[in-house]
């Protein structure tokens, strides 16, 4: 049984895909293993996945019939993952080396808390370094470690690139990623966990987040903001949290500073 389970959902990312998955399986913890998931991508993903697939035994491959959004692959991935850590990837980003050794660790040192994220670098289509950090895009409240449920009801400030979860802590099939929403599906989900489980923060970058003409809040700008309305709605109907006039701007629009 691996240590960790790395989830990569992947949509027309095969020009990516070789560079991101190199970055997992290159870690310094090595007992990992990568699940990736192509959502009946209309490039050469599904090719790109089978040769990586080929080259390491510890990749799992899934592909969809049917594209189902982002929620849909990181569930299933959920659902076959055999590691005692979930983390997630998306198939145009990267990770440092270190990054599951460091989390890993931090978690140990905090077993109070069941998630851990941290800081990454932004780059550019070709892996450039744009010298910002996520941070500066979306910052952190001030206290960004233990219980932060309080300040993701009014923004999303978590990568989910940067994410490692106890896999105890999301057992409950109820713990799923809502497939009705698309493109900010993991703030609401950040939300869900952060009711009952606290969070872990490092502000070291750990990761490089890529910034280019296909990303989702590029391609999608209607649709996330969109999305993001159905998150307050939830937030007023579950949580009886409304959010005041000047945290409903905040909430619509994305992270001042942004480059997208």
């Amino acid at each position: 049984m691996p240590r960790v389970s790395v989830i990569m959902p992947c949509f027309n990312h095969g020009s990516f895909l070789w560079e991101s998955a190199k970055s997992i399986l290159n870690q310094t913890e090595e007992d990992i293993e990568l699940l990736l998931i192509d959502d009946a991508s209309a490039d050469n993903s599904w090719e790109v996945i089978r040769e990586i697939t080929l080259s390491d035994s510890r990749c799992r491959p899934i592909q969809h019939a049917h594209n189902q959004g982002a929620s849909k692959s990181r569930n299933d991935g959920i659902l076959e993952a055999n590691g005692n850590f979930i983390a997630f990837c998306d198939a145009d980003d990267i990770w440092e080396p270190e990054k599951l050794q460091v989390q890993l660790k931090t978690m140990e040192l905090a077993p109070s808390c069941d998630v851990a994220y941290c800081d990454s670098n932004i780059i550019d289509k070709d892996g450039s370094p744009t010298g910002a950090l996520f941070s500066e895009m979306a910052p952190p409240p001030d206290v960004a470690s233990g219980w932060i449920f309080d300040s993701l009801l009014v923004r999303n400030f978590i990568n989910t690139q940067t994410v490692l979860i106890r896999k105890s802590a999301i057992v409950n099939p109820a713990m799923r990623f809502d497939e009705r929403i698309k493109w900010v599906e993991d703030w609401w989900y950040w939300i869900q966990l952060a009711r009952n489980h606290q969070f872990v923060y490092t502000n070291k970058p750990l990761a490089r987040y890529r910034v280019h003409p296909k990303n989702t809040n590029i391609v999608h700008k209607r649709g996330c903001s969109i999305n993001r309305l159905k998150v307050l709605n939830l937030l007023c109907v579950n949580t009886k949290h409304c959010p005041r006039p000047k945290e409903r701007e905040s909430c619509t629009r994305w992270p001042r500073n942004s480059m997208l």
